[in-house]
């Protein structure tokens, strides 16, 4: 009885590996096709272009950084994004009632210049407002700015040098109404800035798949971008959403609006430094994504023609799936490992080293970085394990205050600045 039972439970996890591991190997098969996809698009709408004797696309970008107590970090973010390399430029910081230093910071720098660099001055705009949450920070930012397309960045981050003229690129395309970049976590000195970085490595090696099949519903607010008319459609930011960005990507795919991933519009960011700091972090994107997966549910298995076939019947029920099953992972890997030394039956072996070899040596393959630099972090790979652990006490919390009506705020955890990690003018 107990042999069957062991049997049992054992197929059981063998299914959902083997269903997963397709679902990964089905991206890492459609992955590199979206270079290739993007590079033609830019030459066709180039050439157009050209052809019709346009001048160079050269939109008006207006970059919101919304603001709170982020004093630590804040010089560095306006720096990397005045200083981008993009002159059709308008940056609005809108501090959102912040208690430390932040006033006085930007004050100071707004001095330094009006002697040094009048020009960046005049990109630049300042709004105080009263603590009112992260959503209608950014919205006061949307309703000032006068760019045609709107891109947000968090406070805690830094742009790459180039990259918000990489981003106009993606917009030449006039179906694009939406643009997501590439967040790099760079606090890689303890272990859970290093399982943050693994962990958004391999999450937006997956963007470019969601981004071919027209799949992507995360636009992540530390790097995100819009046409100013989708927020003339549809609306503001929702206010009430703790994870205002999920919202708005969700929205945007509700009524059919067409997005991408952009992989060389690049943002650092400063991740969460301890536990407490993460699991803050996490209670609030697990409560704002079941806040609008509950809002958008009937964009599940949808047959609506404006709705996207993939992220109805793919993306969204495996990202469902994935929020109840993380849990059971690691008892997954240990019920397979104890399978394989009591039966010498090597299938379970065999599956696990595929997710290894998916992990650390297929992905790295298509992407820009070294191989070498991910098959480094090998040793590092029960960080996954322990991000599960994060992830199940953070869903837990979420629903545990969802039953009983509590509301998150902006969460806070010790930052050291972007500055000690990005050293050169981003």
């Amino acid at each position: 009885m107990e042999a069957t039972l062991f049997t049992f439970v054992r197929n059981l996890i063998m299914f959902f590996v083997v269903v997963t591991l397709a679902k990964n190997y089905f991206f890492l098969a459609v992955s590199p096709f979206y270079p290739l996809r993007e590079k033609w698009r830019h030459i066709k709408h180039e050439l157009a272009r050209r052809r019709n004797n346009e001048q160079e696309y050269n939109p008006k970008v207006s970059v919101i950084i919304p603001a709170w107590n982020e004093g630590v970090g804040l010089i560095k973010t306006l720096e990397s994004v005045l200083g981008n390399g993009y002159n059709n430029l308008e940056v609005i910081l809108v501090n959102d009632g912040s208690t430390d230093n932040s006033d006085e910071l930007v004050k100071e720098y707004r001095r330094k210049l009006a002697k040094e660099r009048p020009y960046d001055l005049k990109r630049f705009r300042y709004i105080y407002k009263e603590n009112g949450g992260k959503g209608r920070a950014l919205n006061t930012g949307i309703q000032a700015a006068t760019g045609d397309i709107i891109m947000t960045v968090d406070a805690d981050s830094a742009l790459r040098k180039g990259s918000i003229k990489n981003l106009v690129k993606y917009y030449m395309d006039k179906e694009i109404m939406a643009v997501v970049g590439n967040v790099e976590v760079v606090n890689t000195s303890t272990l859970v800035g290093l399982a943050q970085h693994l962990e958004y490595f391999f999450g937006f090696y997956n963007k470019r798949a969601h981004a071919l099949l027209g799949a992507e519903y995360i636009f992540g607010g530390a790097c995100a971008s819009f046409r100013k008319e989708v927020f003339d459609k549809i609306g503001l930011f929702d206010t009430e959403n703790k994870t205002e960005d999920i919202e708005m990507s969700m929205r945007t795919k509700f009524y059919g609006m067409k997005s991408t991933y952009a992989e060389d519009v690049i943002c650092y960011t400063e991740g969460a430094s301890d536990v407490k700091g993460l699991i803050a972090q996490r209670i609030r994107w697990k409560k704002g994504r079941l806040d609008t997966f509950k809002k958008y549910r009937s964009m599940f298995f949808s047959t609506e023609p404006h709705h996207n076939v993939f992220l109805s019947f793919f993306v969204l029920p495996f990202s469902l799936l994935t929020e109840i099953t993380l849990v059971f992972e690691p008892v997954a890997v240990a019920i397979m490992v104890a399978f394989v030394m009591i039966s010498s039956e090597y299938l379970s072996l065999a599956l696990g080293i595929c997710y290894i070899f998916l992990a650390f040596i297929a992905v790295p393959t298509f992407h820009s970085r070294p191989r070498s630099h991910y098959l480094f972090y090998f040793p590092f790979w029960p960080l996954f394990y322990f991000l599960d652990w994060v992830e199940f006490v953070s869903l837990y919390k979420s629903i545990k205050m969802i039953r009983q009506g509590k509301q998150v705020e902006w969460q806070r955890w010790n930052r050291q600045g972007i500055q000690q990690y990005v050293k050169e003018a981003a």
